[in-house]
């Protein structure tokens, strides 16, 4: 699980995040003065439907409060640059990725986001996404949901079923309405882009499903 994550744009700027995790694994930011002041982040602006958090509780979207530094940090950047990356996972190994293109880093905040922060939705889906590496490819993301439900559907490779069904639905709508809010999130594409990547990758399981988990089955070891 990546712990610390450095980025070096071209310009010799550094950019630097601490993914602070809590006893239960829940992604956390440090608390930010000016999120008070973006309307983006209000739970109730664009909430999901299936979202079952209390806005007098929960006053703002998880996903949302924690994208919105990265959105202030990387609003004049463009999602073709490419960077260098550091990151330091939570055993102390430390990994070097050259020429990395700031979309895909942006994409890979963006999955730790929605699965890691508070989202009652991103969160049903962290068992397939706890052991996938930084940076995961589009193939092991999706591979990784696939054998989610194959475990789930007992080795019997078929469609979704209704309940899993109605949960790619909810998952979608975190995609989609994440969008809606990024919109607003600053003058860059790169969030916006990153979001629509993640949501495009749901949609592909969804249309595949049966293909994946039958797939997933037949590569899992220990059935």
């Amino acid at each position: 699980m990546v712990r610390t994550l450095t980025i070096i744009l071209d310009t010799g700027k550094t950019l630097h995040w601490n993914l602070d995790f809590s006893d239960h694994g829940t992604l956390q930011m440090n608390s930010m003065v000016f999120c008070s002041k973006l309307p983006w982040i209000g739970l109730e602006f664009c909430q999901c439907p299936a979202c079952t958090l209390d806005p007098e509780t929960n006053p703002t979207c998880p996903v949302a409060e924690v994208l919105a530094q990265y959105a202030r940090d990387l609003a004049d950047r463009t999602s073709f640059e490419r960077v260098k990356v550091h990151i330091i996972e939570e055993d102390g190994r430390h990994v070097i990725l050259k020429e990395v293109p700031l979309q895909n880093v942006v994409g890979e905040l963006v999955r730790l986001a929605v699965y890691q922060a508070g989202c009652p939705v991103g969160r049903m889906i962290k068992p397939a996404m706890i052991r996938l590496p930084a940076f995961p490819s589009n193939q092991e993301i999706l591979q990784a949901l696939a054998l989610f439900f194959a475990l789930q559907s007992k080795g019997k490779a078929d469609d979704l079923d209704d309940e899993q069904g109605k949960f790619m639905t909810s998952l979608h709508d975190v995609f989609g309405f994440l969008s809606k809010r990024l919109e607003h999130a600053g003058k860059g594409d790169v969030y916006l882009n990153a979001v629509v990547i993640m949501h495009s990758l749901s949609m592909l399981f969804s249309l595949s499903a049966p293909e994946l988990i039958s797939k997933a089955i037949s590569e899992f070891e220990f059935w």
